[in-house]
């Protein structure tokens, strides 16, 4: 598995596994700064032998509540029908709904809508064809048909159906219906015959994958989840402890950060504290581990950027 947790913005879940590997063995793992579960995901699932209890915190109680219910169950296709979540009810409910913030924001990010007002409403249409079977004219016209085939009836089979439609779309002709849903670019990709995927996708459904997947995680009588203050989090003996905090000189998390403060508190603990930052010129603080990764947080909006993630740590041994 190479992607791990829920949709969350600046989420670790493409390199998980390469920096669990520089956790020492212990009696407790704590997820300190968890956010979209994915560290915490990672370690229950590739190193449970190593620890005994795991222990995930995230501020966000939303975060924490829809992380909760993925792991019950609840947005399994069989019982979730996934409803469409309008540009006015995200904004709604963005701060207090886990599964409208992690899977109905642009780039995970919790705060702005996952679609452009140009393609919203293709979007909507594709979606309430997809889930509930339900055809306006314009999904009429793009499908053709106004009830889905026998070799149609779940949402993926659905979701597989409407790829290859565009994919075919693309290759022969674009339906006029659609040409106004497109970008200039995507136009230009049409074009010269190139693939292009925002009308391939639906990104909701695609994230809400991510959630379901957690409904498959085992070893949970061992997971405690809490939603506090990094500093409220009683941390037991025999631990070691994983700070994914907010980086300096990326998009805000909601919340404002004192990194100061933080670093302090992690330089005076009598427990190991790994940190993630871009950079640490802490001197208190040894580097232990870095690897690359594609940058979508920075302030210059430069999203193909790719810095390198380092793992830091407070140079205390497991006691």
């Amino acid at each position: 598995m190479s992607e791990w947790g829920i949709p969350y913005m600046g989420s670790k879940g493409g390199i998980a596994e390469s920096i669990a590997i520089n956790f020492p063995k212990a009696e407790h793992f704590y997820d300190l700064f968890g956010g979209g579960f994915s560290m915490t995901h990672c370690m229950l699932t590739t190193k449970a032998k190593n620890y005994k209890h795991f222990h995930y915190n995230e501020i966000k109680p939303h975060i924490v509540d829809v992380v909760r219910r993925a792991m019950a169950g609840e947005f399994n296709y069989a019982t979730f029908k996934p409803p469409w979540i309008s540009r006015a009810e995200f904004h709604e409910k963005k701060y207090t709904d886990g599964y409208v913030c992690s899977c109905w924001s642009f780039g995970n990010n919790g705060e702005g809508y996952l679609f452009s007002e140009d393609i919203e409403e293709y979007k909507r249409t594709m979606h309430m064809a997809v889930v509930f079977g339900e055809f306006n004219s314009l999904a009429k016209d793009v499908f053709k048909f106004d009830k889905w085939p026998a070799n149609a009836k779940t949402i993926k089979q659905r979701r597989f159906y409407l790829r290859q439609l565009i994919e075919h779309y693309r290759k022969t002709k674009l339906p006029s219906v659609l040409i106004p849903f497109l970008s200039d670019k995507q136009k230009a990709s049409l074009a010269a015959h190139r693939p292009f995927q925002e009308l391939q996708q639906l990104e909701s459904l695609e994230r809400l994958d991510q959630l379901r997947k957690l409904r498959k995680l085992q070893q949970l009588e061992r997971l405690t989840l809490t939603s506090l203050d990094y500093r409220a989090v009683e941390i037991l003996p025999n631990s070691v402890v994983y700070c994914d905090i907010p980086y300096k000189g990326t998009a805000e998390y909601g919340n404002s950060f004192n990194h100061q403060e933080f670093f302090d508190w992690a330089a005076t603990r009598t427990f190991p504290v790994f940190i993630s930052e871009y950079d640490v010129p802490d001197k208190r603080f040894k580097l232990v581990y870095e690897v690359n990764k594609r940058c979508i947080l920075t302030q210059s909006g430069d999203s193909n950027k790719v810095k390198k993630e380092r793992l830091y740590w407070n140079g205390v041994a497991v006691g």
